[in-house]
């Protein structure tokens, strides 16, 4: 769970989650939508695969990328119980 923290302790990782929550997207219109390099997009999503917020699905040339639902509901959970604990 540490991992998966701290992936999330970057805005633009937020914002790149935001996205895929909602839709399967490809680095170059991520890139676009949140005005930053592919490069910059590149290091976030390697860092979000590596902590497995996401997955990767390539398609022909292009990679898509997803959130990776069941993962980041079991750190919602995981949270919660946390917290609730140090209550």
């Amino acid at each position: 769970m540490e991992k998966q923290i701290k992936a999330l302790s970057d805005r633009n990782r937020i914002m790149i989650l935001r996205i895929l929550h909602q839709r399967k997207e490809y680095g170059a219109r991520l890139a676009n939508t949140l005005d930053l390099t592919t490069a910059t997009i590149s290091h976030h999503l390697e860092i979000l695969k590596q902590a497995d917020l996401i997955l990767e699905e390539k398609v022909g040339n292009i990679k898509y990328f997803e959130l990776n639902h069941a993962k980041f509901s079991k750190l919602l959970k995981g949270l919660r119980s946390f917290v609730q604990a140090e209550e």
